[in-house]
């Protein structure tokens, strides 16, 4: 590590040598960021033969089949719907999970419509299971998650809400068959159950439950005799536990529990007795869980600029051992890996090959790359990255990702226009990975900052709620000691900088536009939220008062303390008078998270006080710009903004 001024910089990537500062190196087309990754999401099969893979091409996205040492052996188109994800069942079929942004008569408002598309491998034909499924309440958007497989080969077992319109419906348990579009009911639920978890031979071994109008969380064992028994029981007006998985001899659940520094997963077992930690407790949280197709737990990810792991199962951590030695210098995230373990399929980002998918023979230790998922971006024109530390005004520890253009030299530092781009959530947290937007601009001269500010995931729970109740105050604060601190150390241009953010980004870089004018030169703000009162409105006309979402929020926003003048007084709606650079709103109409309304009352605002604002409408995007031609859009519209108000000098 190098001690610079005020923080620590750990030299990550840098795509082509550092000894020169000569801007010698690959512009690719803004096409190239802005399109979807040519492959967003792959699975190996349970015999380690095949990968399945979502693949977004010039012709549309399509899902191929890669037989490993032949290549690509069958693929099929995706219509309009959006691919979320991809997983094998059996080595004949895999499972396609996939959504669209839809409405229902008689229900208010737009939802995100999900569903699990099964296709066989050899002849295609593809089934949407349970989409006739007897009973199924309509307007309801869980329909494509699989909990397990069932009793019999080719069964999955999928939780779906049952009952009339107009009744209270239940979420109940359903079987459904991988080759038909048929679904029967497997175990009645209640209207309060929340999930389901099942075991190997597919046996209901328990489900969780919460009452929104009681603040009352259960979690049950089932008996063999098919009785229900409660193991846990506690109120709470938001989930105070979420099961993530079964123990491997199903003995019991595996949970996440909090601590200040990081977190630990811990056992309920079928008497209710809670032990653990089951796994190392590190100084970093654990922020993903490995299981096999019944959640039996396999191991876990823990967060960090670049990820760690530990493993229940010996083999799978001998692969990942062996990977980090091969590839030394990658962030490595597993995806999932055959059934006798030799054959395991990794997401790499890497200096050499960008971002790809790669396939490591435990046993011979080898490598085998399957694809790069942006082929249309070499390894010289990915920005240098770095990891910086800083201290905000009350002495908390922030780190934040800075990304620089590729030729960057830590000898011959000068100062450059900056994005200040806080991540979304605001429960995330950015890393060392491949960020399409901030590889663009840092590829076309801009520094890139990415705070992860109190509030963030990943530093411990004392960090993350350290940032409620600070909508527009501390959290905000990170982002201003941010540019601060690079600006002392001489990377930040003090006169060019922007805020660029999206959800909660959106959010901040308004509350950058209006609590502190003085800082920018121009804001972009993609999907914000603009009016805390209206957010917080339709959460509760949708999902009604009680519901423990809009706990959550009341006390995210303002730790419990959601009165309207309090939120009004952290608004952005609210202070549009104080602006002074020019703002970009861009927002997608079918956002079903963050209304477009948001947009539009923020640019009536801006307008009403004679500022200069313009809003860009995303025909047909929702809140995550899945789709490659409003990304683009998105893109275009920020390049053109920036160099209008903030270009780079020649």
């Amino acid at each position: 590590m190098r001690n610079i001024a005020l923080f620590v910089i750990l030299a990550f990537i840098s795509a082509t040598s550092n000894s020169t500062a000569e801007p010698d190196f690959p512009q690719p087309s803004l096409e190239a960021y802005g399109a979807l990754p040519e492959i967003s999401r792959a699975e190996i099969s349970p015999d380690g033969t095949k990968v399945a893979m979502i693949a977004n091409l010039a012709v549309g996205t399509r899902v191929a089949v890669f037989e490993v040492g032949v290549g690509i052996i069958n693929q099929i188109g995706v219509n309009e719907a959006k691919a979320r994800g991809i997983e094998f069942f059996d080595n004949d079929h895999f499972i396609l999970r996939a959504s669209e942004t839809t409405t229902t008569y008689g229900f208010r408002g737009e939802y995100e419509y999900s569903a699990a598309i099964s296709i066989n491998i050899e002849s295609l034909e593809s089934n949407q299971l349970m989409s006739r499924a007897k009973d199924l309440f309509p307007a309801q958007s869980g329909l494509g998650r699989i909990v397990g497989r069932g009793e019999k080969a080719g069964e999955v077992l999928m939780p779906a809400f049952v009952g009339k319109r107009g009744s209270d419906p239940s979420l109940d348990l359903l079987v459904a068959k991988l080759d038909s579009r048929r679904g029967n009911r497997y175990v009645r639920g209640t209207p309060d159950t929340i999930d389901w978890f099942v075991g190997r031979n597919g046996r209901v071994l328990a489900r969780e439950r919460y009452s929104n109008g009681q603040n009352l969380y259960r979690v049950q064992w089932r008996r063999a005799n098919g009785s229900w028994i409660d193991i846990y029981e506690e109120e709470d007006k938001i989930l105070p536990m979420a099961i993530q998985g079964i123990m491997p001899d199903e003995s019991g659940l595996v949970f996440l529990q909090a601590s200040a520094e990081s977190n630990r997963l811990m056992k309920l077992s079928s008497d209710g007795e809670i032990t653990g930690p089951i796994l190392p407790v590190k100084d970093r949280e654990i922020e993903a869980i490995y299981t096999d197709n019944n959640r039996v737990l396999m191991g876990v990810r823990y967060a960090g600029i670049v990820p760690d792991y530990a493993f229940l199962d010996a083999e799978l951590q001998d692969s990942f051992e062996k990977m980090s030695e091969l590839l030394p210098n990658a962030t490595i995230y597993l995806d999932s890996w055959s059934d006798d373990r030799n054959r395991v399929l990794y997401n790499v980002f890497d200096s050499g090959i960008g971002e790809g998918w790669i396939v490591h023979l435990r046993e011979q230790n080898e490598l085998n790359l399957i694809a790069r998922s942006r082929p249309d971006i070499p390894a010289a024109a990915v920005g240098y990255m770095m990891s910086v530390n800083y201290k905000a005004r009350d002495g908390l520890p922030i780190q934040a990702i800075v990304t620089q253009p590729p030729t960057f030299d830590p000898d011959m530092v000068e100062p450059l226009p900056t994005l200040m781009m806080p991540h979304g959530g605001p429960a995330a947290y950015d890393r060392f990975d491949f960020d399409w937007m901030a590889q663009y601009f840092a590829n076309r001269g801009y520094l890139v900052i990415q705070p992860n500010f109190r509030g963030s995931t990943g530093f411990g729970q004392d960090f993350e709620d350290a940032g409620r109740g600070e909508w527009g105050g501390k959290m905000q604060d990170d982002l201003t000691d941010g540019v601060t601190a690079l600006v002392k150390a001489g990377y930040v241009d003090p006169e060019q900088v922007c805020i660029v953010g999206a959800s909660y980004g959106g959010y901040a870089a308004l509350a950058g536009a209006v609590f502190t004018p003085e800082l920018y030169q121009c804001v972009v703000a993609i999907a914000p939220v603009s009016d805390l009162n209206r957010m917080l409105s339709e959460e509760k006309r949708q999902r009604g008062k009680n519901h423990w979402v809009v706990s959550y929020w009341e006390d995210v926003m303002a730790e419990g303390d959601a009165r309207r003048n309090k939120l009004r007084s952290i608004s952005p709606v609210n202070f549009a008078e104080n602006v002074v650079a020019p703002i970009l709103l861009i927002h997608g109409d079918n956002d079903t998270v963050v209304p477009y309304s948001q947009s539009t009352r923020m640019r009536n605002a801006l307008k009403r006080a004679d500022k200069q604002v313009e809003l860009v409408k995303l025909k047909g995007e929702d809140h995550w710009l899945s789709v490659a031609e409003t990304r683009m859009q998105t893109l275009r519209a920020m390049d053109q903004f920036l160099a209008t108000h903030m270009p780079v000098a020649d």
